[in-house]
């Protein structure tokens, strides 16, 4: 990222607000070594954040003044560093938000509109009048809403109800154990490229959707997020969005353009989809993927 000053106009013509630092309600913290953080997103808090310096023009009052037109200029520049990072975070296996701006599915001017939105989350003092300011804006809520398909696609059904077959005169066999039921679902996917994204899939071997825009309830993925990514595994199973009891699973391989969707063993798939119970926790996006 090129470093650019900023020079206000003649001080007595200019109004300046003094820009505060915010918390975004207590959800934005500096990345931990457990989280994943690419290309400016943390994929673990799901917060899109960018950098940039302002510099104190020298009509500046005195240093406060010069502070606060500072704050002002690394705001302005982050913001545009921020939009540019928007678009081009990954959708879903194939889609970007830039493609999605091609396509006519989503307008620039509303991506610019949740950008504008984005909130000085930490301000570094540099010395000689110049700061680091990080903005940033959630990749849930608004901009989820914005982004994420709204296709409405058939939900996979557990197996068929089959009628009991007549009783058998031979001895009586063992009853079959009744399907596990899991809080939530873990997915080992370190080792196998997988990148996150806004809405990821979980597939079969075979290619069937088992988690993704088919099983999810859409207001739930707007709120949380379609999964929860981290890099350790311990996090992941021990995290509340999946309950006390998730199931965990090893992944296949990535699969897609942009390697965003799990392949997992049909064994594994059809122990996920044995019991409806299951597709409860699905819908409420009780599902964390690990990634490195």
């Amino acid at each position: 990222m090129v470093h650019q000053r900023w020079w206000m106009m003649p001080v007595a013509t200019v109004l300046v607000a003094v820009l505060p630092v915010v918390s975004l309600a207590g959800l934005w913290a500096a990345p931990k070594p457990t989280d994943k953080v690419e290309s400016g997103v943390n994929w673990s808090t799901q917060f899109i954040q960018a950098k940039a310096i302002g510099v104190a023009p020298p009509t500046a009052l005195n240093p406060q003044h010069g502070r606060a037109l500072a704050i002002e200029a690394g705001t302005i520049l982050a913001r545009k560093e921020l939009l540019a990072i928007a678009h081009g975070v990954a959708i879903d296996s194939q889609a970007t938000v830039q493609s999605l701006m091609v396509a006519g599915t989503v307008t620039e001017a509303r991506v610019s509109g949740v950008i504008r939105g984005a909130q000085v989350v930490e301000v570094n003092d540099l010395g000689g009048g110049a700061v680091e300011v990080t903005v940033a804006v959630a990749a849930t809520g608004e901009f989820a809403d914005l982004v994420m398909p709204r296709m409405v696609t058939p939900r996979p059904s557990p197996p068929s109800v089959v009628p009991p077959p007549p009783p058998d005169p031979r001895p009586e066999a063992k009853p079959t154990p009744p399907p596990e039921i899991f809080s939530g679902l873990v997915i080992d996917a370190r080792g196998l490229g997988v990148k996150p994204a806004m809405a990821p899939k979980v597939l079969s071997e075979g290619g069937q959707e088992i988690y993704g825009s088919a099983t999810v309830d859409r207001d739930w993925a707007v709120q949380q997020g379609m999964v929860g990514y981290t890099k350790d595994l311990s996090v992941a199973q021990s995290a509340p969005r999946v309950g006390e009891r998730p199931l965990v699973i090893k992944g296949l391989r990535a699969a897609g353009a942009n390697k965003a969707d799990v392949v997992v063993s049909n064994a594994d798939a059809a122990k996920l989809l044995a019991a409806a119970e299951n597709l409860s926790f699905m819908e409420k996006a009780r599902v964390m993927i690990v990634v490195d």
